[in-house]
Parts: structure tokens; sequence; C-alpha cells
């Protein structure tokens, strides 16, 4: 059975760049965002749809915290060199160029760059925003305190040259962060696995990670395993892994029938707030990696 990762790799990052570029992330799964893009409306429903999302992992009291600042230490990188890869629509980028971090952000679609770059003259923020493929970084050695990607670099024809990249950009004892996803999680053993490999047969016509690709956005979308991910960032040092996840649990059988008929009146809101983070820290969707230079 032939995979889309056998393409050259030049063919692979070109479809990969279009792909992105006609479908830029904006959380828009069952299209219903209803506002201009490039408006300050557009932005904001961004945002919300994002934060929400990623609430319990990275910002509790979102809007009274900034987006991911259980990760992130602003008070700490405040005026230190920072880089976003994958800006997207903007929305982490701006949140670190108003918290007063030096920022540059790249992104692979031009519609990225011409999204975030508006987005921040909307808002008055400056930062050194590019068009740019990661593979090929276009900063010196030893240039930043933080590398900063959420949900990105998975989506590249070379992952493991895209890290490369990373260690070498970063400062001696400079921190790089990064989600990607995680291949033995609940949703891909329910998406892909059950639902997809085994009832639709899929199984017997395309290798598991082309199933996996099916059921996630991107041209290209690698999963990983945690030992993976350690062989793959084996340059850094006091890698440290978490797991988390969308907010929405609605791929666990039988989620959202408990959430809407049984929450509240034969199940506690508390035990399943406990039964859903153990789901999101055992078995989520995203790989949280941190390491060092």
């Amino acid at each position: 059975m032939t995979s889309i990762y056998d393409t050259p790799h030049d063919e692979l990052q070109n479809a990969n760049q279009s792909w992105w570029d006609n479908n830029p992330m904006t959380y828009d799964w069952q299209e219903t965002l209803q506002v201009e893009r490039g408006t300050e409306a557009f932005y904001r429903e961004i945002d919300a749809r994002f934060f929400e999302s990623s609430r319990h992992f990275g910002h509790p009291t979102y809007p009274d915290q900034p987006p991911f600042s259980e990760q992130i230490d602003y008070a700490g990188l405040k005026g230190k060199r920072v880089l976003e890869i994958g800006c997207g629509m903007g929305a982490t980028a701006a949140a670190l160029a108003r918290n007063g971090l030096d920022l540059s952000a790249v992104d692979i679609t031009p519609t990225a760059i011409e999204q975030t770059t508006t987005r921040f003259k909307q808002l008055g923020l400056v930062a050194d925003i590019r068009q740019a493929d990661a593979e090929q970084l276009p900063f010196d050695d030893n240039t930043f305190d933080l590398v900063w990607s959420w949900g990105v670099i998975h989506h590249s024809a070379n992952m493991q040259q895209i890290i490369h990249e990373i260690h070498r950009t970063l400062k001696p004892g400079g921190k790089t962060q990064i989600m990607v996803y995680n291949r033995h999680s609940i949703r891909n053993w329910v998406l892909a696995g059950l639902m997809e490999g085994v009832l639709k047969g899929q199984f017997f016509k395309k290798p598991y990670e082309e199933i996996l690709r099916d059921v996630t956005d991107g041209y290209i979308a690698r999963h990983l395993t945690p030992r993976q991910a350690r062989n793959m960032f084996a340059d850094f040092n006091n890698i440290h892994i978490e797991f988390t996840c969308l907010d929405d649990l609605s791929y666990v059988p039988g989620n959202t029938f408990v959430e809407r008929n049984l929450v509240g009146k034969l199940i506690p809101r508390a035990m399943k707030d406990r039964w859903d983070h153990w789901v999101r820290t055992k078995f989520g969707w995203f790989l949280y990696l941190e390491a060092t230079k």
C-alpha cells in the first residue's frame, strides 16, 4: 500500500502549503463562522473558539489570564526574543506581542501572514511577521529565548528538519514548547481505528497513517508516540511531555449523551470534570512537549 508520505519532498511540501492556504485554521469545522475574514469580529470569534477549546490546559481563568499562561512565562520573557512557528490567523501571536515579548512569527502560507499582519495593524501591535518554511528558518543561530508552536510542525514534509532548525535558532539554554498529535489517543482509536479502520474496512485499503490523516486536518498529519517525540528531540535537554486535548470530547463513546442527560442529575459535575481530565491527560489527542537547548 502506498502513502502520500512516499511523495518526493518538494512535491509533498508544495501540496502541504497549498492545502493550508486554501483551508486556513479558523476553528470552523461546522462552518458556522458568519463574519468577514480580516475584520475585528472575525478575530474575536477565532480567539473565542481557539482559546475556549484549550482553556482547561492553558488558561483556566481566561480571559482573566493571558492565553497559555500556564505554559508561557510572560513576565520572565518580557523583552526577550520569541519565535512562533505557524502563526495562522494570529491568535497566539497577538497574545505574545501584547504581553511585551519581542516576537517573530512565521507561517508557510501567504494567507496566514496577511491575516496576522492585518490583525496586528488593527491592534497597534508590532512584530516581525514573515512568510517562511520552518524547515529553513530565516534567522541566525542562537537567536531566540523561546520557540513556540501549537499544532503545526507535524504538518510539514520533513518534521525532523524543523526540529533541527528550532535547535539551531534557540539560544543556549533557550526553550521550545510545541504541540503535535499523539498517535495513541482515544480519539484516534475510536475515529481512525474503530470507525474508519474496522467498521468501514479502511484497514484493507490503506496504511493506518493514511487513515489518521483522513480523520484530521492538513494534507500532512503525522501522529507521534512519546518515544518517537523524544527521539526526534534527542538533541535537546530536559524533555517533558504531557497530554491534553480539545475541550470537546464528543468522540469518546457515550460522552455526549452523559453530558447532555446525566450530568447534574445522576452524575455530579465535579465527577464528570475529573473523568474528562483523566481522559485528556492519559489519552489526549495532543502531545505537548517542552525541552531546552
